[in-house]
């Protein structure tokens, strides 16, 4: 493995490479690139990473901007913007062509970018893609959801404090992506968890693959399935004892998923 920096569009970012330029010749210069989840960055995707990397092929997992090591955007960016910074971000790695994959919140800016940059794309892999958007909200989200945006409170409980119970109210019934996004990030989350790309996904012409864990409780299984009807080749792959992060708890099997879809 090896970690590298690069500036693009007056942002420093952080990316891991696996693998070398003569493993991708050896698999018919096979390159993937990897799009990581909220809040995760490259790190996530470094035991995964290095079993592809094992069969030939070479492996790229930037930290998207805002993520891991990579510099935060000065404004609040939504899905397009990250889909640019991809493009952007193929271009100077000179990536003509690779295979994309994407995690959670990378599967949505990956789905967006097969959409805009078709040409690019060999195949697509979506794991537990955050990709359909919809509310999902029950009676305790609901509570949660008042009490953090109840102003009153703001007015009476000294910031710092707030601040902890916010993100306390968040971990118990709300997001925990938006409980730990500070700042910028914090604007971005919003952006991002309204944008729904469930009907994009029929424009996807590329060769697609879906793995999904069956105790997803962030993404639920019923979103592959939904996925997998409006994609024109698709092929869903479940894994019965994962979760949300499969790509943690069962690298093995999935880099095993992977492989066999791309021979």
């Amino acid at each position: 493995m090896e970690e590298r920096k690069i500036t693009i569009e007056n942002l420093e970012v952080n990316y891991k490479t696996f693998g070398s330029s003569s493993c991708a010749k050896a698999s018919e210069d096979k390159t993937i690139l990897v799009l990581h989840g909220w809040g995760a960055g490259s790190a996530a995707w470094v035991e995964a990473a290095a079993l592809l990397a094992q069969e030939k092929l070479q492996v790229i997992v930037p930290d998207m901007p805002g993520f891991g090591k990579s510099q935060a955007p000065k404004t609040a960016w939504r899905i397009d913007d990250y889909v640019d910074w991809v493009n952007r971000f193929a271009d100077e790695l000179k990536l003509k062509k690779f295979i994309l994959i994407g995690h959670s919140f990378g599967g949505q800016v990956a789905a967006k970018f097969c959409v805009a940059h078709s040409e690019k794309v060999d195949k697509l892999i979506l794991c537990a893609a955050a990709i359909i958007r919809r509310e999902r909200l029950g009676r305790r989200q609901k509570i949660a959801r008042f009490l953090s945006q109840a102003k009153i409170m703001k007015r009476y409980i000294p910031f710092g404090i707030y601040s902890l119970l916010r993100k306390a109210v968040y971990r118990v019934g709300g997001s925990k992506d938006y409980a730990m996004a500070q700042g910028i990030m914090a604007q971005i989350f919003q952006n991002v968890s309204k944008e729904d790309a469930l009907e994009r996904v029929r424009q996807i012409k590329v060769s697609t693959l879906i793995v999904w864990g069956e105790k997803d409780n962030e993404t639920p299984l019923a979103d592959a399935y939904e996925i997998s009807r409006r994609l024109i080749s698709s092929k869903l792959i479940t894994i019965p004892d994962a979760g949300h992060k499969l790509h943690r708890t069962h690298a093995q099997e999935l880099k095993n998923i992977i492989f066999k879809f791309l021979k």
